[in-house]
């Protein structure tokens, strides 16, 4: 993830790219989040 965040705020990586393309950023990042957060609360929630 800390290479998806230099590419997309550091180097522009997505700067040309379609708008469609960059619609999706913020959903690849809230994804990540989710899914980081679903792996820290599984051992909390299989109790």
């Amino acid at each position: 993830m800390v290479s998806a965040i230099w590419g997309v705020f550091i180097w522009k990586e997505f700067a040309s790219a379609p708008a469609n393309a960059r619609k999706l950023i913020p959903l690849m990042f809230g994804f990540f989040l989710v899914g980081l957060a679903a792996v820290a609360l599984a051992p909390v929630i299989s109790r």
